[in-house]
């Protein structure tokens, strides 16, 4: 009897270990290497040959580079890196590009890795699959729903508490 209990708890306690960790664990101090809060002068000098842009980021600017990296096993040839910067012009979010066939790799991935979005949503034309905030970090992925000039990426947002408060009411 006690042996059957030992094997249950024992099988009870792994599974954690099987989901690979929180999203905090993997994702909170930065990603790739670029830690959350780097200011744009020091991104440039650690991933040179990027692109700049304005954008709707809370600092109204993001740096793109070319960057076909796998993510958790997920190819991902001639795509981009974007990085977006917060208002105290430091990096605050970074968006992932994967080619559009690779959706339900990059889904199921997310998944073993993560557990099941949170909250799948249809906006606009897109599908966005949300899983919950783990202490400072949210990640989301978002698919457009017309595989036609597909558009799938993965979103990691740092959320300090003056990110949310700035982000009140705003789309986050």
């Amino acid at each position: 009897m006690f042996r059957a209990f030992l094997a249950v708890m024992l099988t009870l306690v792994s599974l954690p270990l099987a989901w690979g960790g929180p999203i905090a664990d993997q994702f909170g101090s930065g990603y790739g290497g670029v830690p959350w809060g780097l200011s744009l002068a020091k991104l440039v000098g650690m991933v040179p040959g990027g692109d700049h842009y304005f954008s709707t980021a809370p600092g109204h600017r993001e740096y793109s580079i070319r960057n076909d990296e796998p993510f958790l096993g997920v190819p991902r040839p001639g795509t981009r890196i974007q990085y977006g910067l917060g208002t105290d012009g430091g990096i605050e979010s970074v968006a992932i590009g994967f080619p559009y066939e690779r959706r339900e790799e990059l889904l199921g991935a997310l998944y073993s890795q993560f557990g099941r979005a949170a909250q799948v949503n249809e906006v606009g034309t897109a599908v966005i699959y949300r899983w919950a905030q783990d202490g400072e970090i949210r990640i989301a992925v978002r698919a457009s729903r017309d595989p036609q000039y597909g558009i799938l990426e993965l979103w990691i947002q740092h959320v300090t508490p003056q990110a949310q408060k700035a982000h009140v009411g705003g789309a986050s």
